[in-house]
């Protein structure tokens, strides 16, 4: 979040520097309120996918292009023009590349949201892309509640795994960390459903699943480590960092023969909500 701050105000200022009035004077451009949104591909049978918003190009986010599955859109949460925003999901053929098509191709997804200044926003892409396989891919709009600050870790589980049922999320040492004996983070998480956050210890941990009350894992991956701020570099997020605020993601396999990027058996992706405070000054 904040590196897309960063950026935003950045290139703004720089357009600005940029253009002068008929007086020769300077053009100042005013932010309008902003949300900030990121877009996380789980569609695991077809080619990776690309969002266009096709609404107006000033505050809008540019880089969510040839999103792979389990991806992220480059750059996270980016800043976008607060109200009702019209965007669209296409595939994205890499066989086209460098065409005046910009490799875009099928059509995926046409939505209108009314996004709310200040707030912060998951457009999650789930389902199966191919005709008469269901869930049908559609995009999802998640309101990302962040938890308020603390000194600990703040974990939520997204299940995105097609096909694999309900399951019991762990946070373990490791990622092959038995599960017997082990109480669950988050229980009975449906398909297509977002834990509230819970709070953790600052210390390398993993998140596994198992199909709800069993003990054997599904899949397992630890959480980034992060990195402690210094008075010359802000915090990464991460498990040994206080303040991190993370989302882990349980993926299917991706379907075999399909385009989609390879994943043999489901898996999780930890994803970075929101950074730790700043040890640095402007």
């Amino acid at each position: 979040m904040r590196f897309a701050r960063i950026a935003l105000v950045g290139a703004l200022l720089f357009g600005a520097a940029a253009c002068q009035t008929d007086d020769g004077g300077p053009v100042t451009s005013k932010i309008p309120p902003l949300a900030f949104v990121r877009y996380i591909n789980a569609v695991p049978d077809t080619n990776n996918l690309t969002v266009r918003w096709v609404d107006q190009l000033d505050f809008t986010p540019q880089t969510f292009v040839n999103v792979p599955f389990r991806g992220l859109g480059q750059g996270g949460y980016q800043g976008l023009e607060a109200g009702s925003r019209h965007f669209r999901v296409f595939t994205y053929d890499p066989r086209l590349a460098g065409g005046n098509t910009d490799a875009v191709t099928a059509q995926m997804a046409d939505t209108t949201f009314q996004f709310v200044a200040g707030q912060y926003y998951t457009i999650l892409h789930l389902g199966y892309a191919r005709t008469g396989q269901t869930p049908a891919q559609r995009v999802y709009i998640l309101n990302d509640a962040l938890p308020a600050a603390n000194n600990l870790v703040s974990i939520r589980a997204i299940h995105a795994g097609i096909g694999i049922g309900a399951v019991d999320v762990f946070a373990t040492p490791l990622a092959n960390t038995t599960l017997v004996g082990a109480t669950p983070a988050f229980t009975n998480v449906g398909y297509n459903t977002t834990t509230a956050y819970a709070n953790v210890p600052v210390a390398q941990f993993a998140a596994q699943i198992a199909a709800t009350g069993t003990t054997t894992s599904l899949a397992g991956t630890a959480a980034p480590a992060g990195v402690a701020g210094t008075s010359a570099a802000d915090p990464i997020a991460g498990a040994t960092v206080g303040g991190s605020v993370l989302t882990a993601i349980a993926f299917p396999a991706s379907v075999a023969g399909s385009p989609a990027a390879s994943f043999a058996t489901p898996g999780i992706v930890w994803y970075s909500d929101r950074q730790p405070p700043r040890t640095t000054t402007p």
